[in-house]
């Protein structure tokens, strides 16, 4: 088996998914975390100047979704075929849009623009991702995942997203959409991922 480091920040951010898929994987790893004052020194030695990095064997990749992309396929986490990657790949994607403008609301410093960008965000993007998703899970009603069988890169994307959601206090939204609550939950659920979700560093990101 490879030897994997996983290099960022200490906190969640964008490399807390993969930390998650490790997790639920079982699978072991380096979770090195630098401080910020570290950081000038060490973008000039990784890829892009940018974090994560993951190093597999003691080579370095980055751009977070790659990472990701490759520990679910690693893992078993990316479908049984192409038509079910596929999926998983239009999932991220959704995640990814709601994702952006959350983050988006934590770099708005005008009051004014964050409140209509939250405004925005609750009456348009929100409603939209939880009734997608709500769809995906009764299109799959049987297996109790958003795609096919088993637990795949969806599932946990879907997990870290709506567990930002709820530590930036917009939590309610979930009870507009009980299906992709009780979702959330039995995802939480998982030994694996409850374990990590406990144990974790305590970081305000």
């Amino acid at each position: 088996m490879p030897q994997y480091k996983l290099v960022y920040f200490d906190g969640r951010g964008r490399a807390e998914l993969a930390r998650l898929l490790f997790a639920a994987s079982g699978t072991k790893y380096e979770d090195h975390r630098i401080e910020k004052e570290q950081w000038p020194a060490l973008k000039q030695k990784v890829p892009f100047g940018v974090l994560p990095v993951l190093e597999v064997d003691g080579k370095q990749y980055s751009q977070s979704g790659a990472v990701e992309r490759y520990l679910a396929k690693e893992f078993g986490m990316m479908g049984c075929n192409n038509l079910e990657a596929f999926k998983i790949d239009e999932a991220l994607e959704n995640i990814k849009d709601l994702g952006q403008a959350l983050m988006g609301l934590l770099f708005e410093k005008n009051e004014e623009e964050k409140a209509k960008k939250l405004q925005k965000i609750k009456e348009d993007l929100m409603p939209k991702t939880l009734k997608w998703f709500t769809n995906q899970l009764k299109e799959n009603c049987t297996c109790g995942f958003l795609v096919g069988k088993k637990l795949s890169l969806a599932d946990v994307a879907f997990f870290c997203l709506f567990n930002n959601v709820i530590s930036m206090g917009h939590g309610k939204a979930l009870d507009e959409a009980p299906t992709v609550k009780e979702h959330h939950t039995r995802i939480g659920n998982n030994a694996a991922i409850k374990k990590w979700v406990q144990t974790r560093p305590k970081t305000d990101w």
